[in-house]
């Protein structure tokens, strides 16, 4: 049985985390552009000069921020948040449901990630999927039957056309919401565990935690059943990397970690501590920071937003409180 002081320490936690979470969609709520409509500004900058970003505005962030409150739907504002975005993806959308990086007008083709993400975050706000951009995405198929990056004329200039291992993650995840699925994608997916090949990032992200929390959204939320095979390793590793203040380095990074342990129905100090250390880190504006989220290729650009960095901290909170 927990005594009272233990009782009442839960309490006076759960108003704290709650209250981060309100402040948090303050935040995300009053991200808007100079004529008043809802944006979530993303930032791109040369990795060596990370003190001259330059704005730009991407699906990729949109999904995060709706994604990522699907968890949070109890709360008004949270909910008015993620509507609203949720308009602004279906509007971003091109024939026959996908997206590119740079929204529709962009000179590169479209790409699997974002439309992944776009529909996986559509999905869980009602939205049905598009057949015809699933048969796009499926069509997007290596010779290994790996899914590719870049989508549509294979001649089309783009960074790279390796397979990412993240991307393929998020792919399996969008197939698994209409039950099917894609054996080589989890043989090469469980092979980047069993080798330690996550640990070094994949194409696009650099962050080994970008792999683990993709790993885990798709097997926990997206019920990818093939990879469970490596979740112990996974949960392991992330709980032996845990440093001493709780966290993985960045606020990015630990609420990757964090969310990587949850999604696996960890419990206990180390998920509180991480938390703690997220609540400290909050600014005042009920934000968290700006971060390098992915990259480029060649690792040159990197590419990052406050709103992504805040809207995975509020998922971690809200599936906390959930548990």
């Amino acid at each position: 049985m927990i005594d009272f002081d233990r009782r009442s320490y839960f309490r006076g936690a759960r108003r704290r985390w709650t209250t981060a979470l309100a402040i948090a969609f303050v935040f995300l709520s009053a991200c808007r552009s100079f004529a008043g409509e809802l944006e979530f500004t993303s930032y791109e900058w040369l990795t060596l000069r990370p003190e001259k970003p330059h704005s730009i505005e991407t699906p990729f962030t949109v999904s995060q921020v709706v994604y990522s409150l699907s968890f949070c739907g109890d709360d008004a504002t949270a909910r008015v948040v993620r509507a609203r975005a949720a308009g602004w993806l279906v509007r971003d959308r091109e024939e026959p449901g996908l997206w590119r990086y740079h929204g529709k007008n962009d000179s590169l083709p479209p790409d699997a990630d974002d439309t992944a993400m776009a529909w996986m975050a559509l999905q869980r706000e009602g939205y049905s999927l598009s057949p015809k951009a699933l048969d796009a995405v499926r069509a997007s198929r290596n010779e290994a039957n790996l899914f590719n990056t870049w989508m549509g004329d294979p001649s089309a200039r783009v960074d790279s056309r390796e397979p990412d291992a993240v991307v393929n993650l998020n792919a399996l995840l969008l197939f698994n919401l209409v039950h099917e699925s894609f054996d080589p994608v989890c043989a090469y997916v469980l092979k980047q565990v069993e080798s330690d090949g996550f640990r070094g990032g994949s194409i696009y992200y650099p962050s080994q935690w970008c792999f683990t929390y993709a790993f885990s959204r798709a097997y926990a939320d997206g019920g990818v059943g093939c990879l469970k095979a490596s979740v112990p390793k996974i949960r392991q590793k992330t709980l032996s990397l845990q440093q001493n203040d709780g966290g993985w380095g960045s606020d990015y990074e630990t609420a990757l970690a964090l969310l990587t342990l949850l999604n696996f129905g960890e419990r206990g100090a180390p998920v509180e501590k991480a938390l703690k250390l997220l609540m400290v880190r909050q600014m005042s504006d009920g934000g968290w920071v700006l971060e390098g989220a992915y990259t480029g290729a060649d690792r040159s650009m990197s590419y990052g937003s406050r709103a992504v960095t805040t809207s995975l901290c509020v998922e971690a909170i809200a599936k906390y409180l959930r548990q």
